[in-house]
């Protein structure tokens, strides 16, 4: 199982605890860059090899605002997602 969770830069550390918690030291966290959309995310989780392919499948929307999470592809990859604006 591939677990890839991201978060956006204002997300504290209660935030982070809250929404992810509790944590321990081999989690990962990538940080949501502020023009990413939701291509960049899947192409960062490696379920795409490049951010237009991304796109081309679907995947050329906004960050959803909140929490999220999706399983995608075939390696069934999970994916979280901490967009707080």
């Amino acid at each position: 199982m591939y677990v890839y969770n991201f978060i956006s830069p204002n997300a504290s550390e209660e935030d982070t605890d809250l929404f992810f918690g509790p944590l321990n030291e081999n989690e990962q966290f990538i940080l949501i860059q502020p023009t990413w959309i939701m291509a960049h995310v899947m192409h960062a989780a490696e379920c795409f090899k490049s951010i237009s392919q991304a796109r081309k499948n679907g995947w050329d929307k906004p960050i959803p605002s909140g929490f999220s999470m999706y399983v995608v592809g075939k390696r069934k990859a999970q994916i979280y997602i901490l967009n707080l604006q």
